[in-house]
């Protein structure tokens, strides 16, 4: 299935619909407002499928996914000579991101099965990209996405 994802210009407190290729907005991004660090929860028909948060206070950036106050994966990024790595832990294994990911351009692996596709919108005023997900578990998958663009803007906003 294919998602749509728009990053608004001001982001105080950024809270926005991804979208399906028929532009029906299907998952709801609630991000929380007066807390440090990133805080968000993914939400389907008013449910929440995945909350997320960071943890503070280490050298790099590093997640937490949760379901139902269980944690289901951690997101860390490492530091290489050459580039930033990120490792993702899950209850579905590691998974692997492998292309340039501060570019919005870069695919997601399980076990070397591909399960997402990131491509940024080309000739856009804002931070607009696709998802294609191949992946039983959609919204986790969305949640990572969503991480990854936080580590992106933090990144942007040191520079």
């Amino acid at each position: 299935m294919r998602y749509y994802m728009k990053s608004k210009f001001f982001k105080i407190k950024e809270d926005f619909w991804i979208k399906n290729e028929f532009d029906e907005e299907v998952y709801f991004v609630d991000n929380k407002f007066l807390t440090f660090g990133l805080q968000f929860d993914i939400l389907k028909n008013g449910r929440v499928l995945y909350s997320a948060k960071e943890k503070l206070l280490t050298f790099m950036s590093n997640y937490e996914i949760l379901k139902d106050d269980d944690v289901v994966a951690q997101v860390s990024q490492k530091f290489t000579f050459f580039k930033d790595k990120l490792s993702v832990s899950s209850k579905y294994g590691d998974l692997t991101i492998q292309g340039d990911y501060f570019d919005y351009n870069y695919k997601i692996y399980q076990g070397g099965r591909l399960i997402a596709k990131v491509a940024k919108e080309f000739f856009a005023f804002t931070d607009n990209y696709y998802i294609d997900v191949d992946f039983e578990d959609e919204a986790f998958v969305l949640a990572l996405v969503v991480i990854i663009d936080n580590i992106i803007d933090k990144q942007k906003n040191n520079n």
